[in-house]
């Protein structure tokens, strides 16, 4: 059951008032009704008049907390950066769009300005606060429009839609998993930046030749952990997104190696979770 909002509540208030007072009216000029009557309806309009006002109050209050919550998005400078109230600049964690002067820069800024620009956005910082350039470190959230429709993850949206790469930091890793997993299901359907339109996945696959050049991409962009077989003594490893060394890592089917979706799925089979691991 749809919940009543404050503001659908106030027009069923102020329809009853309308309703009442016109009732009222038809009877003080017809000049028939009893005083008791016209007492009883006087007392039933003014109950509904201050319910009027006292919700008006409440939407106030409900409103401000909102917006207390959420910044407005004066600007995108481009799809990785925008700017709110006023001057500030935030720098959305985990991602890096194209510069200007690169391939899918005026997609990716068309994108960010559909979905945030004088909108207003929710906002959820990591570890780090700021970067070297005095920008707010931050990932981005638009609303639902309500209780029951989810937020837009922006940063996750733009990787998932091909629209920016990854951009990893040491210390502002908690959606990292996430991440990678949303940037090879862009890779595996070819979207955006990652299509024939663009040379950034030649580059990429330049970029991490020791992954791809045995294996290729996952074929399901929700099992990412590569089970490895060490060369080395070190036995059967399995290395979740967000290990150090895990873009590294080879996976080779004719070994043994292979892709889990979940760590369960790994230890089942025999491996376990290496040390560099976090």
């Amino acid at each position: 059951m749809k919940r009543l909002k404050l503001t659908d509540l106030r027009v069923i208030l102020l329809s009853g008032i309308v309703l009442v007072g016109s009732i009222l009216a038809g009877l003080v000029l017809s000049g028939i009704s009893p005083e008791k009557t016209r007492k009883v309806l006087a007392g039933i309009l003014i109950g509904l008049i201050s319910l009027f006002g006292v919700s008006g109050l409440m939407e106030s209050e409900e409103t401000k907390s909102i917006s207390d919550n959420l910044y407005f998005v004066n600007e995108v400078i481009d799809g990785d950066t925008i700017k709110i109230d006023g001057n500030m600049k935030v720098r959305l964690i985990g991602i890096d769009a194209p510069e200007s002067n690169e391939c899918y820069y005026e997609e990716s800024r068309d994108e960010l300005v559909r979905l945030v620009q004088g909108k207003y956005v929710r906002l959820e910082k990591d570890t780090d606060s700021i970067d070297g350039l005095g920008r707010l470190l931050r990932y981005v959230y638009f609303p639902g429009k309500d209780l029951e429709e989810d937020d837009i993850f922006v940063n996750e949206h733009l990787l998932r839609q091909g629209y920016a790469q990854t951009f990893f930091q040491a210390s502002n890793k908690r959606y990292n998993m996430l991440f990678v997993k949303a940037r090879e299901e862009a890779l595996i359907q070819r979207r955006g930046l990652w299509s024939d339109e663009c040379d950034y996945l030649e580059e990429f696959e330049e970029e991490h030749k020791l992954t791809r050049e045995i294996n290729e991409p996952p074929s399901d962009p929700n099992c990412l952990i590569k089970g490895n077989i060490s060369s080395r003594g070190a036995g059967k490893l399995y290395f979740p997104p967000g290990c150090s060394s895990y873009n590294q890592i080879k996976i080779d089917p004719s070994k043994g190696e292979q892709y889990f979706c979940t760590e369960e799925e790994a230890i089942a089979a025999g491996f376990k979770k290496s040390g560099n691991c976090p």
